[in-house]
């Protein structure tokens, strides 16, 4: 559909646009999976905000924490390679084990949170805690034991984060690419807005509010992978108890969760990137001999894993990675590619109802006239003229038999042999031209914003 309406140069620019978000999402796994990874073997002091990259991971060895999170990069490069050799798809077991361990997740960090800002708004004394050992099953209150940390008071509005909020934003809500394989399913979709659409956007919303709102009035420092901030302290646990050994297993679960749900998703993305990214080699003459397709085929893996593991090396800010990614070619994919592909078939198909129209014009008048030759005392013109006319017909209509817009059903009905072709139900009630200049505007506004803050930070 897209080389229809894109032509070579178009389908060229959309791949690349594709590539490069795909490749934006694999540095963001590369660089989350060792960095929490790092934070988890990495002797833990509880002083955060005195953590830094040239501290030392282990007081027994000179690596510091920087160079325990490279040597990380390179194992994670090294497990996952392997399996871009190979067609790999996601099973039906993985992926209800990755739902069941989200699920797990988000219920974990939520109530953890919760409890969090329920101590602290209460002002509960560090000598209650002592009292109370049931209370040590969150491992996110251990922060209190040492300090006492102020009752989180954000300021309601800060400008200067605004141009990050965009590109975070179109990088979390790009969850309508689940949509195809949430609706294909189904079989009745009279009402697939109000049973499906509604639903699974207000679900993901409540859930991004749900853990936004509850990080904010729990943290007065949120780490970058916000999972961080449930790793437990050793140095409070004692393992005798079972509150100690359940905060244990249930911070090192949180701290761990971004390496066995992106881990498992790695693959899979790296797959499809490499799908793309052969798409795009078969674009060019050169690479459709056989030699070539025998080199693609060996050096793409590699060509797939190594820039995400490079930009990982050089730098492990998830935050800036994610707002990058989301606002420069996320825009891309959710924004201008589907307005432009709706408008170039928009196009396409208000050029072919024109050319029938014509078409349609010329065979009545080759009708009329058989008519009238008819008439006179000719018939062996007339059932010549109308079956010729009636194949031009069906040649016309064969490709409009199936309309889209209700704007164009009207126009159909005159080239069409269904006389009674009734009103798509599914239309896009987004018709109007307007919507797709609107949406063009949004993207490049919020491409420009995340651009400026990007180099000015530089």
């Amino acid at each position: 559909m897209s080389l229809l309406y894109f032509g070579k140069v178009g389908n060229v620019l959309m791949y690349i646009n594709i590539c490069a978000y795909l490749y934006g999402d694999l540095t963001i796994y590369s660089s989350a999976v060792p960095k929490s990874l790092r934070n988890v073997i990495c002797s833990f002091n509880n002083s955060r905000d005195s953590l830094s990259d040239s501290d030392l991971c282990w007081g027994s060895l000179s690596l510091t924490r920087l160079d325990v999170y490279r040597i990380l990069v390179v194992c994670f490069g090294a497990c996952v390679c392997p399996f871009l050799f190979f067609n790999v798809i996601r099973s039906r077991w993985l992926q209800l084990l990755t739902v069941c361990l989200r699920w797990i997740g988000f219920i974990l960090m939520l109530s953890l949170s919760i409890e969090r800002a329920i101590i602290l708004h209460k002002n509960i004394t560090v000598a209650s805690f002592h009292h109370n050992v049931s209370m040590y099953w969150n491992p996110s209150i251990y922060s209190l034991l040492t300090k006492s940390e102020p009752i989180p008071k954000p300021p309601a509005f800060q400008p200067q984060n605004i141009p990050s909020l965009f590109g975070v934003c179109v990088y979390v809500f790009m969850c309508h690419h689940s949509i195809p394989g949430i609706v294909t399913p189904v079989r009745n979709k009279s009402k697939i807005l109000c049973r499906i659409f509604i639903p699974v956007f207000i679900t993901v919303l409540s859930f991004n509010l749900l853990l936004s709102t509850t990080a904010i009035i729990a943290f007065d420092h949120i780490e970058d992978i916000y999972t961080l901030n449930f790793l437990p302290n050793n140095e409070f646990i004692d393992i005798s108890q079972i509150p100690y050994t359940l905060a244990l297993v249930i911070g090192y679960f949180l701290c761990l969760f971004p390496v066995f749900a992106l881990t498992s998703s790695f693959p899979i993305v790296g797959t499809s990137l490499l799908g793309n990214i052969f798409s795009l080699c078969n674009f060019f003459s050169v690479f459709k001999s056989d030699q070539a397709q025998k080199i693609l085929k060996y050096t793409l893996p590699f060509v797939v894993l190594l820039p995400p593991l490079g930009i990982s090396l050089i730098t492990h800010n998830v935050g800036y990675l994610t707002g990058f990614t989301g606002a420069i070619f996320g825009s891309g994919i959710q924004y201008i590619i589907p307005a432009l592909l709706v408008f170039k078939a928009r196009q396409y198909f208000t050029h072919c109802v024109t050319l029938k129209e014509s078409n349609l014009e010329t065979t009545t008048d080759l009708q009329q006239n058989d008519t009238a030759s008819a008439t006179v005392g000719d018939e062996m013109t007339q059932p010549t003229s109308s079956n010729s006319g009636m194949e031009n017909e069906n040649i016309i209509c064969s490709s409009t038999d199936h309309t889209t817009t209700p704007h164009s059903v009207s126009i159909i009905r005159k080239c069409s042999t269904h006389h009674l072709l009734p009103i798509p139900m599914h239309a896009s009630p987004f018709q109007h031209f307007f919507w797709i200049t609107i949406i063009i505007i949004w993207a490049l506004f919020c491409t420009i914003i995340v651009l400026i803050d990007k180099i000015h930070h530089l």
